[in-house]
């Protein structure tokens, strides 16, 4: 409480608990405010809550989900990996991230218990399996290839683990299939669609981003929005009760995203004739970095650089990496006389913004090209 004190000395602050001599109790809060708290009760289809996006082109926006979005996702998790799976759920996804989100509310609704990591560690992780007999938990790279090294490290089987979903490469899915008895559940999502809209077994076929769920629709449609035939290549769009609400106070992008009543996602995708998805590519006025699962903006990234006193320009990419699938790299043109190293550079964006954005790599040139 203290250090919040010192970075936010100009707010009020309240203990929810006990009083404080840095706060005000909240039951004294109660008794000098006699007037009836109104609790708020948001109908099902109403405001619930908004999950930071950037998905469809690269703007950041706040996308409002509804009560019905979310427990629509949840029963998409318990429809396809069976109420028995995820009786034990590792949460090893941030609940910022819809994945972490949903997963968490299936396991409620479907009677299991949540065994929540503070911060990823992949030895906790595999001790928590075995010690909980948990059944499944959610992987963005590098996660699970990691669970996996500190199984082998340890001798662990992980012999409770049914499912595994998420996104993941070809070589550590065949690695979980031939150590362990859980499959690997692969899919294509958005904050906007409150996670996956189509889901499969990887195993199925390899490399797709698996079928429609039971409560979606999936289409492909030209820059005209008319459909295509199979097989051919265009924006993927979707449709169903997981489709959020609006972005928030930004009517004009609701209107875009949502036309003709289909959510546009922003991606390029193909289906093949047994309905499969198969993710192409991001439009090319999609700007952004999907690095260990979470969005980067580059626009944020670089708007943070350049008010650095010995930074005068910079540009802000994602580049392929092994662990992360992409890494933020920063290329930046330093002001006369700078001796600025790339850890600094790395580190400075650490400290101002969310830790996973900042430049993995940096490198340092004479003049952009404008």
């Amino acid at each position: 409480a203290e250090e919040l004190r010192d970075l936010f000395p100009h707010r009020q602050f309240y203990c929810i608990d006990e009083a404080s001599i840095l706060s005000t109790s909240f039951d004294q809060l109660l008794d000098e405010n006699p007037a009836p708290l109104t609790e708020p009760q948001p109908g099902v289809d109403e405001g619930w809550l908004i999950i930071p996006t950037a998905a469809v082109d690269g703007v950041p926006k706040g996308a409002l989900l509804s009560q019905r979005n979310v427990l629509a996702s949840a029963a998409v998790h318990l429809h396809h990996f069976g109420r028995d799976a995820i009786k034990g759920h590792l949460l090893a996804l941030p609940i910022f991230h819809v994945m972490g989100l949903t997963s968490a509310w299936a396991t409620f609704i479907g009677g299991g218990k949540n065994v929540v990591l503070k911060q990823f560690d992949d030895k906790e992780a595999v001790r928590l399996i075995d010690a909980e007999q948990l059944t499944y938990f959610g992987s963005f790279p590098p996660i699970l290839e990691r669970v996996l090294d500190s199984a082998k490290e340890t001798g662990s089987v992980l012999k409770s683990l049914q499912v595994v979903y998420g996104l993941e490469g070809p070589q550590n899915i065949k690695r979980l299939q031939e150590v362990t008895n859980a499959v690997f559940w692969t899919g294509f999502g958005q904050a906007e669609t409150t996670a996956f809209v189509t889901a499969s077994p990887a195993s199925e076929r390899l490399g797709a981003s698996g079928q429609s769920t039971l409560i979606n629709s999936v289409a492909i449609v030209n820059e005209l929005d008319e459909q295509v035939p199979t097989g051919e290549e265009g924006e993927i769009i979707v449709r169903g009760e997981n489709i959020f609400l609006e972005y928030w106070n930004m009517p004009e992008a609701t209107a875009y995203a949502q036309r003709n009543s289909w959510h546009h996602t922003g991606d390029i995708g193909r289906l093949d004739d047994d309905g499969f998805l198969w993710y192409v590519k991001r439009k090319a006025e999609k700007e952004l970095i999907k690095t260990g699962g979470e969005n980067v903006y580059p626009g944020e990234v670089e708007s943070v650089l350049l008010i650095h006193a010995e930074i005068k320009d910079c540009c802000v990419i994602g580049v392929p990496d092994k662990t992360w699938g992409e890494a933020v790299k920063a290329v930046c043109v330093l002001k006369k006389g700078s001796k600025l190293s790339e850890k600094e550079v790395s580190e400075y964006v650490g400290g101002q913004i969310a830790g996973f954005k900042k430049p993995r790599k940096v490198e340092f040139v004479e003049k952009l090209p404008r």
